[in-house]
Order: C-alpha cells, then structure tokens, then sequence
C-alpha cells in the first residue's frame, strides 16, 4: 500500500466531529482524496443552505491533500470493477466504482464508512 484515500462520508463525519472518523483520519498514512470526492463535497455545499460557508470549508480541508484525479489507468479499472460488479449482480453507486478505481489504481486503502465496497475484489479498505 501507498497510502490512503478518504471517501466523501469520512470526511463529513471527521468534520462534524464524529469520533470513530476522527480515529480512522488520525491512524491513516499519506492521505489523499479523488477527485471524484471532491465533486461530491462540492455538491453537497452547493445544495445545502450555507453554501459558502460549506464551500470554504471544504475547500480549505481539501488544501491540505493531494487531489487525484482521473487519467486513462482508473479509467480502465473503473470498467473492470463495474464489469466484476454486474457480473455479481451487484450495484453500487457510480461515483463509488470511480472512488474504488481510483484507489486500487494507486494502490491506496481506501477509507469509507460504505460497505458496498466490500463486493469490490482486491480492493483494500480500512
């Protein structure tokens, strides 16, 4: 493993406090977000009600780690988890498969409170 990528429900939790994500943030190495994370962050900001005030948030949280973004590899990965995952029968939200793409393409561990990951095969979490 080269480190970890948080997942959007870890960092909500960590930053309204939440102990066990506090915990999780705390014992992680080299942490890093995808891209895709930060879209949903960004989502979530411009739907709430404190739109600014969620945006320079999670703008400034985001400041302190390493974006990753989507190239040609997690791409790839993308298309062979979502093929593992139809020919399971299982469903999991699309920005999730790219979360999961982005981390076993880097080799990270991925940290997230969403057990549909666990359908993922080889993808390590914590």
């Amino acid at each position: 493993m080269s480190g970890s990528l948080v997942d959007t429900n870890v960092i909500i939790k960590l930053l309204n406090g939440d102990e066990e994500a506090i915990r999780l943030f705390d014992n992680a190495q080299d942490i890093a977000i995808p891209v895709t994370v930060l879209g949903e962050l960004f989502y979530g900001a411009y739907k709430s009600s404190r739109v600014q005030e969620n945006l320079a948030l999670f703008i400034d949280f985001a400041s302190n780690y390493p974006i990753i973004s989507v190239d040609k590899e997690i791409a790839v990965a993308y298309g062979e988890i979502k093929t593992q995952l139809l020919r399971k029968g299982f469903t999991i939200p699309e920005n999730d498969i790219w979360i999961a793409a982005t981390a076993q393409t880097h080799r990270r561990l991925l940290i997230s409170f969403d057990s549909h990951f666990k359908h993922i095969d080889g993808l390590q979490m914590l």
